[in-house]
């Protein structure tokens, strides 16, 4: 779902510069570790238009500091469960 999402912030739906956009605590989790994972990696931003960079950071600054609201506790508890889903005839147990 999470990609779906993002397909659709990225066509920029009807020219509107700001979208809302809604997501659970485990798909933001998800986000939010691509975007760090991304962000971190040097050969990318040396490769990367310096606009494109420009808008990333900003993009990383804004999921960074919406990762520091949540509780840590919490945190813990959707990675755990994360990391070890299971699936059964595509269905989350």
């Amino acid at each position: 779902m999470i990609m779906a999402k993002l397909l659709i912030l990225m066509a920029e739906p009807y020219g509107k510069r700001k979208i809302i956009f809604e997501t659970s605590i485990a798909e933001f989790l998800v986000l939010w570790d691509l975007v760090y994972c991304n962000y971190s990696m040097l050969h990318l931003k040396t490769k990367m238009k310096p606009r494109i960079l420009k808008v990333y950071k900003e993009f990383y600054d804004e999921i960074e500091s919406i990762y520091e609201m949540l509780e840590q506790d919490e945190i813990k508890v959707y990675w755990d469960y994360i990391k070890n889903y299971k699936m059964k005839g595509c269905i989350l147990h």
